[in-house]
């Protein structure tokens, strides 16, 4: 769990940060923009976050749960194993039309960050194979011949429903996430007992 920080400069801070990286980009916003638009100074910033790549990695850290929780929904014990794949795919299409998407944060700040040795990089990477695996897992206990296989499509093709949301749309993406997804899922898991 991140433990997230405790005076109210530092929690404007973050919470600031993690909009502006998202909606203009990481290496887009400034440091003194940051501060700026969060009411602090970058003195609060550096005893908060000894970097702004620290700071960095804590958003990023505080996405992954965000998005694990999305996982784990599928994985509620209330969801039967053969439906929790496409619970999975439900999750990636409310993302998709949740207003003000552009993407996937996490995938986002790997695309702005191509040294795999960053912080920031480091757990958007971790957070990428982890949920790799999950969808893996999800799709063995769903009864899958083949769950590597059919985990690592899923994720390909949420991965690139979201990539192509900014120029197809975000409807368009989830529409096309869902109907391709229903078709591998048909074709991929044993039929559904009666």
């Amino acid at each position: 769990m991140t433990t997230k920080p405790r005076s109210p400069a530092a929690q404007r801070l973050r919470t600031v940060a993690k909009d502006l990286f998202y909606r203009q980009g990481i290496r887009a916003t400034g440091v003194e923009e940051l501060c700026r638009m969060a009411g602090t100074t970058k003195i609060s910033l550096y005893r908060a976050y000894p970097s702004k790549d620290e700071l960095i990695a804590a958003i990023l850290r505080e996405e992954c749960e965000d998005q694990t929780c999305l996982i784990s929904r599928a994985s509620d014990p209330a969801v039967p194993p053969r439906e929790r794949p496409a619970a999975c795919i439900a999750a990636a299409v409310e993302a998709l039309r949740t207003p003000g998407f552009r993407g996937c944060s996490v995938g986002l700040a790997i695309a702005e960050f191509p040294d795999p040795e960053h912080p920031a990089r480091k757990v958007a990477d971790a957070h990428k194979l982890k949920t790799r695996e999950d969808l893996r897992q999800i799709c063995a206990e769903a009864g899958a011949a083949d769950p590597a296989m059919l985990g690592d499509t899923l994720l390909l093709l949420v991965e690139g429903a979201f990539s192509a949301a900014p120029y197809l749309g975000n409807e368009e993406a989830a529409r096309v996430l869902e109907r391709s997804s229903d078709a591998l899922l048909a074709m991929a898991l044993p039929a559904a007992e009666a």
